[in-house]
């Protein structure tokens, strides 16, 4: 089997993979897209090696972790055939960037009606992300109040569609030229980040998502409502992520969820939310994805395609 894998901290194809078998509760899957993610390079980078230690993982790991394809064998709740997407495990188990991979049922579910598996394979992590923060971290029904820095972003791309679903009012902060793209997505308010300091920005924030980790909790602070949040993408002692402080939130989404993908599929095939992808590259170019990765100013995510 043929798929990606982690080796002395670069990421190299490998044609030599045993191909998975799947347990109890899972099913095999033959990948035909895969998404990029920053967590690829960080874990070929080592930031997670303490946790694939805890759970007894340990180098070479593979990388990967949305995905569209098809089910292999027959399942509790999917067929042979059945066309599926989803999100593995951020530590244990397969990993997306492989030909073939077992997944719990619970991961995954059903591509709507009219996605192709590009499409599919960029939706998990952004969707699931958004939905668990406007469903668990503020599940206000509406009328929020949201800056969101990085908005065209893997994730900024949805956290952006599914705030104006909920009729929150959207200001989001972007790279060069994607304004109009994302007033397109519903943002109310759009500013590029060389014509628009922060603290230019009208502040009173009930929430503010940096998907762009460019900032930090003191660089946001007076911005936020007094019960306002601060999200940060990936915690840390520098942006403020790590503290008690209760003006910061944190999340992390940690495998694909049947139950909220399947919650998403009306408005995806009414198209009122749409996937986002910057571009696709086969699997035998991940050299130049993972380069194109590395670059700010994406839109949407990067797709690898067999």
């Amino acid at each position: 089997m043929k798929g990606l894998i982690v080796k002395e901290k670069t990421i190299i194809f490998n044609s030599d993979l045993e191909k998975p078998k799947p347990g109890k509760g899972e099913v095999l899957i033959k990948v035909h897209s895969a998404s990029l993610n920053p967590y690829d390079l960080e874990s070929a980078a080592g930031i997670y090696d303490d946790y694939f230690k805890e759970y007894g993982f340990h180098h070479p790991v593979q990388t990967g972790l949305e995905f569209a394809g098809t089910v292999e064998t027959e399942g509790e709740k999917f067929s042979i055939g059945e066309p599926v997407y989803g999100y593995a495990h951020l530590i244990t188990g397969c990993k997306t960037h492989a030909e073939y991979i077992t997944l719990p049922e619970a991961y995954i579910s059903t591509i709507p009606s009219g996605l192709s598996f590009e499409e599919a394979a960029a939706l998990p992590i952004g969707v699931l992300t958004s939905l668990s923060i406007y469903e668990d971290l503020a599940p206000q029904a509406s009328d929020l109040k949201v800056l969101i820095i990085g908005a065209s972003g893997g994730v900024g791309v949805y956290a952006t569609q599914l705030a104006k679903q909920r009729g929150h009012h959207i200001t989001a902060l972007v790279g060069k030229g994607h304004r109009d793209f994302l007033k397109e997505l519903g943002a109310n308010i759009t500013h590029e980040y060389t014509e628009k300091p922060l603290s230019d920005l009208d502040g009173n924030y009930d929430l503010i998502l940096d998907f762009s980790t460019r900032f930090t909790l003191s660089d946001c602070r007076s911005l936020l409502s007094t019960s306002g949040k601060f999200m940060p993408a990936l915690p840390d002692d520098h942006n403020g992520g790590t503290s008690e402080d209760k003006q910061v939130a944190y999340l992390m989404v940690m495998h694909g969820d049947t139950k909220r993908l399947k919650s998403i599929e009306p408005l995806l095939t009414s198209k009122a939310l749409r996937p986002v992808i910057e571009e696709v590259y086969s699997f035998d170019k991940y050299n130049q994805a993972l380069t194109h990765l590395q670059k700010r100013g994406k839109r949407g995510r990067i797709i690898l395609s067999w």
